[in-house]
């Protein structure tokens, strides 16, 4: 789409100059929407310069300051902008079908997060700001220049506003303590803009050696991999804050981080354990091929002892999966093996062989499945947990509820994020039914 001025591209051209001469912006004279063939450092100054030096005129501009010219300076302004965006898309379009490779880091802890994010991050000589600064930047609300900026670049198809990456540390790194999933050693791996799907290798069962003569053949064996695709689904939530709490709360930072990482970090814990693979719902451990299902008798069995995770763990041993390295259980069956006692009424020290074994609650595992006649069983997920990992979209999207709320001076924003669950090693976990 051609953009259409009130007189010519070189007036808008000569306009916009003058007034950046005229607000102290030398650098950003002579800019222009001819962009082709330069590399990113590139084309990440000229948007910066551009959309810094938009943010300054713009602001120092009344209502009848807006004639043709200048209207034509601003519109000539944005089409720089416009045009560096497009060129970013072409390089990532590019890349796409000559086949970029993704990138296999898997992110374990807060470190992890802000290494990776900030190894991605560009202008970093901008003012730092906060999740509470970018949702009032998406209300459109006062707000800081650099959160203009990150919004210019930041919409995408849904109409929403990608999370700059500053800020996804502190969303991810909230999700480590609420998630029972990554307490125990699951991983997050951010997937670049590209293709909708993630192909990666899943181990089929161990291969069998076999001695052979001199110069004899070799035993054959089936392969042990298998191709594995993630197809990030979408997860979503919304809420509401009044105007006056967005404007002005002490602390509102760390409360929205907490509020949209625990959201997530629920629903991820539920798919990631028991997802049915029916779209849009993730596949989780328990409706994997692969994992071992370890029943603690035909209507259940209440915790007496430590026997029901030694039964998982023989299992596991059995497929020559590695050692376990933690438990999720609800946290009524925590409790009762935090009570377990021995004839003396003593409390029951745990075994040796159990001790590094983490063991960790979530809310996300009922206590009232059926199993035979009994209706209030619930479920423990025992295995090697770095062997799992979510497929994410590399940003959480925020949208804002533009009308939803407006009669009770309220704003509502809603929160995406796309994910998908991969097991590298089925066979490194056990589901054990019917604990009461």
């Amino acid at each position: 789409m051609s953009i259409q001025y009130h007189s010519s591209e070189e007036n808008a051209r000569n306009t916009w100059n003058a007034l950046c001469a005229k607000n102290g912006l030398p650098e950003a004279c002579n800019i222009g929407p001819n962009v082709s063939g330069l590399n990113q450092n590139d084309l990440h100054e000229i948007r910066k310069t551009a959309r810094r030096a938009l943010n300054k005129i713009t602001d120092s501009l009344k209502p009848t300051d807006y004639d043709n010219a200048t209207s034509d300076a601003i519109t000539f302004a944005g089409s720089v902008v416009s045009a560096v965006n497009q060129q970013f898309e072409r390089q990532q379009d590019a890349n796409h079908f000559f086949g970029k490779k993704q990138s296999n880091s898997i992110l374990r802890t807060a470190a992890d997060f802000e290494n990776h994010y900030q190894s991605r991050a560009k202008n970093t000589n901008d003012d730092p700001f906060d999740l509470a600064d970018y949702l009032r930047g998406i209300a459109n609300m006062k707000t800081t220049p650099t959160v203009k900026n990150a919004l210019s670049v930041g919409t995408d198809t849904g109409g929403g506003y990608a999370v700059p990456g500053v800020l996804m540390p502190g969303i991810l790194g909230a999700m480590l303590p609420a998630s029972s999933l990554l307490s125990a050693g699951a991983g997050i791996v951010p997937l670049e803009d590209g293709a909708k799907n993630f192909t990666t290798a899943q181990v089929a069962y161990l291969p069998v050696a076999a001695w052979r003569e001199e110069a004899g053949a070799l035993a054959v064996s089936d392969p042990a991999f298998k191709a594995v695709i993630a197809t990030p689904q979408s997860l979503s939530f919304m809420f509401k804050v009044s105007r006056e709490l967005l404007a002005d709360a002490v602390g509102l930072n760390e409360a929205l981080n907490q509020v949209i990482a625990q959201s997530f970090a629920l629903e991820l814990d539920r798919v990631g354990l028991r997802g049915t693979g029916t779209a849009p719902e993730p596949r989780g451990i328990k409706n994997t091929v692969g994992t071992h299902a370890v029943s603690n008798g035909v209507n259940g069995g209440v915790i007496s002892s430590y026997n029901p995770l030694f039964t998982g763990l023989t299992q596991i041993l059995q497929a020559d999966g590695p050692v376990p390295t933690a438990a999720i259980m609800s946290p009524r069956s925590l409790v009762n093996f935090g009570s377990l006692v021995d004839t003396s009424g003593q409390p029951l020290n745990t075994p040796n062989m159990l001790k590094n074994l983490k063991m960790i609650s979530t809310s996300q595992i009922p206590n009232t499945l059926t199993v035979g006649t009994s209706t209030d069983c619930s479920e423990i997920y025992l295995g090697d947990f770095s062997n799992m990992y979510f497929a994410m979209r590399e940003s959480v999207s925020i949208q804002l509820l533009q009308e939803l709320y407006a009669g009770t001076g309220e704003i509502g924003f809603a929160c995406h994020v796309r994910a998908d669950v991969v097991l590298n090693y089925p066979q490194s976990f056990a589901v054990i039914s019917g604990v009461r």
